[in-house]
């Protein structure tokens, strides 16, 4: 009886203490300590011969310390880095190292396919130099997150620690080629980003004038799609555009996703056993891969790891702002803290309570009043929460059946026959309005928005909420009578039909701000939305085309989320087959990826009867 009673009383407490609001994830500013010196230009030899530049920051004191690398397409900078010099000036000796094929650093561009044994030759490196005292620490956002991945792949001896923050990674999974269809900010990213900074480009101004020039006309390149070898103006960039043809038209089975800096999934074994600490946001491009990797490492490495997520758009863990959504002050955090806090621990040994912190914590959004701040924006709020695990234990899949008269509802359906049938015509797909995407200058936004189309999101010629359009299937709860909080993976399971070979289809999940004085028309925000091409419907490892007719079940997993629900809101779940341009359009033809030249309507159906009762798949937590 009393092993009955204490497994009840932990029970209670491990509720109680796994559903608590918690303070943010602020930690003391520590003052420098250190003037910095900064060596510009410094050449490290990669195995191959290939000279890559590193700009190094060394605090002004005898003796050796413990280094900081981040790998870098951005430039590593002129010496002036305010990172560096943050780190520099408190103890660390800070690596800036421009990437293979980038600024300063010989050789070709290559995306990420270098960065594994690149990244290992210049941590040995590090170690090896009088300064150092052979541990050596990662930092880096976005692309340079997914260098440090890279390197780990290859185990280099005095690889100490790692900050990855929403880092390219499973990018075949997720982010680049998602679930068969293909993101094309990467896209956007080559256009604007990669060719005009090439050396090429910055050994010739009048061809980076050009190039940057043609970057800015990178929606009517996306509308003209696919990209043709040596038809564009990135012929001058030859690299540039090679690695874009190849993208396009590589399913989401080729060895060109898979190998190490493109995947961690598929190189765990190889992978370094360090403590990491894994950042991302809710509204990131990276959510999913980063939450792919906290559970494959955690599952298999003996070392920390540990993962925080907040209601962030793409690298901007110092706002509280995703798009037109606002969220408590106290959901900006200064990383650069908090990253030294983690540091002090992993390479110093400082007590300063990282190994009591939680394995994981998480920003639940959608606690807030509704009202329109003073920047104009959705006060949709939130709180800080510390979990023990992710996925969350106690939350619960919930199922919302789709109806013939557009409910979402727990209930099955009970109509013996029941469908409805729309035309995606991909002529005129539907706009994208926020959403998980980073890479998007110029192409469109970022974050959580109201889903209407207006002139800054260049999203479609009309503004007419995308509820209104025919393409688009809408099945919503009646108001909640009380808070459902949503926290996991949602997955909206399908049965579908196609007059088309190959088709696509498209899931969204929206919070329904019913109307209020700020909002006469409510406010229609995106929580999560995702995609899948019919042909990759029975998974990723090959494609298996649907006999136009033919029926079948289709899973679409879209990021995973924290959102409250607040009562008197609804739940909807918007279904399609474009989400554009987030994602490329389905021509409808079959025809292989990246290489048609036809594009054609098709009639596509989705069931909601009975025998083939298609749902969304909602994780929900407990009220405590």
């Amino acid at each position: 009886m009393n092993t009955r009673r204490h497994l009840i009383a932990y029970l209670l407490l491990a509720t109680v203490v796994s559903t608590a609001r918690a303070q943010a994830p602020r930690v003391a500013v520590r003052p420098a300590e250190f003037d910095v010196i900064v060596e510009k230009n410094v050449m490290i030899a990669a195995r191959d011969g290939v000279k890559l530049a590193a700009d190094i920051y060394r605090p002004a004191r005898e003796g050796t310390a413990p280094a900081l690398l981040t790998r870098t397409p951005y430039n590593k900078g002129d010496g002036t880095s305010s990172e560096a010099k943050y780190y520099a000036s408190r103890g660390y000796v800070v690596v800036m190292n421009d990437v293979r094929g980038r600024y300063a650093s010989e050789g070709t561009w290559r995306l990420m396919a270098d960065d594994p044994n690149d990244g290992h030759d210049v941590v040995e490196w590090i170690a090896a130099q009088p300064w150092s005292n052979g541990k050596v620490g990662t930092f880096g956002t976005s692309y340079p997150g997914g260098t440090q991945h890279a390197l780990a792949e290859t185990n280099p001896p005095h690889l100490t620690t790692m900050v990855p923050v929403d880092a390219l990674s499973n990018t075949g999974v997720a982010g680049m080629r998602h679930n068969g269809a293909f993101e094309l900010r990467f896209m956007n990213w080559v256009f604007q980003i990669g060719a005009p900074n090439s050396k090429a480009a910055l050994a010739n101004p009048k061809l980076r004038e050009a190039l940057t020039e043609n970057g800015r006309r990178i929606r009517e390149h996306a509308d003209n799609l696919p990209v043709r070898l040596g038809n564009t103006p990135l012929r001058g960039v030859p690299e540039y555009e090679a690695w874009l043809v190849e993208a396009m038209r590589s399913g989401p089975e080729s060895p060109f996703w898979k190998i190490k800096g493109m995947s961690v999934i598929d190189h765990v074994k190889d992978y370094a056993d360090v403590p990491i600490l894994h950042i991302t946001g809710w509204y990131d491009s990276w959510t999913r891969q980063v939450t792919m990797n906290y559970l494959a490492l955690s599952a298999s490495k003996k070392a920390p790891q540990r993962l925080l997520i907040g209601p962030w758009v793409h690298g901007s863990q110092r706002s509280n702002v995703s798009g037109e959504v606002e969220f408590s002050s106290d959901a900006a955090i200064d990383l650069d803290a908090l990253r030294l806090r983690w540091y002090d621990h992993t390479m110093k040994g400082d007590q300063n309570g990282v190994a009591d912190d939680p394995p994981v914590m998480i920003y639940v959004m959608g606690t807030g009043d509704d009202s329109r701040s003073a920047a104009g924006r959705l006060r949709h709020g939130g709180f800080w929460r510390p979990e023990r695990e992710w996925p969350i234990a106690r939350a619960r899949a919930t199922t919302f059946y789709l109806h013939t008269d557009g409910r979402l509802d727990p209930a099955m359906p009970s109509a013996q026959t029941s469908s409805t049938t729309y035309t995606f015509d991909p002529r005129n797909p539907v706009p994208t309005i926020g959403g998980n995407i980073s890479s998007n200058q110029g192409l469109m936004t970022n974050g959580g928005y109201d889903q209407r189309p207006r002139e800054d999101t260049h999203a479609a010629w009309d503004r007419l909420p995308l509820s209104e359009r025919r393409d688009v299937l809408v099945f919503r709860t009646p108001p909640l009578t009380e808070d459902v909080e949503v926290t996991g993976t949602v997955e909206a399971k399908l049965w579908v039909q196609s007059t088309a070979p190959d088709t696509d289809f498209t899931a969204k999940l929206i919070d329904e701000v019913p109307p209020n004085a700020d909002y006469p028309l409510g406010f229609d925000l995106n929580i999560g939305d995702s995609i899948v091409r019919l042909r990759y419907r029975d998974g990723l490892d090959g494609p298996k085309p649907l006999p136009p007719g033919d029926l079948a079940q289709v899973s679409i997993p879209l990021y995973p989320t924290s959102n409250v629900f607040k009562k008197g809101h609804r739940i909807r779940l918007d279904i399609s087959s474009s989400n554009y341009p987030r994602f490329d359009v389905n021509p409808n033809t079959g025809d292989p990826l990246g290489t048609h030249r036809r594009m054609v309507a098709a009639d596509n159906t989705v069931y909601h009867e009975a025998s083939h009762a298609s749902a969304v798949i909602l994780p929900v937590v407990p009220s405590r």
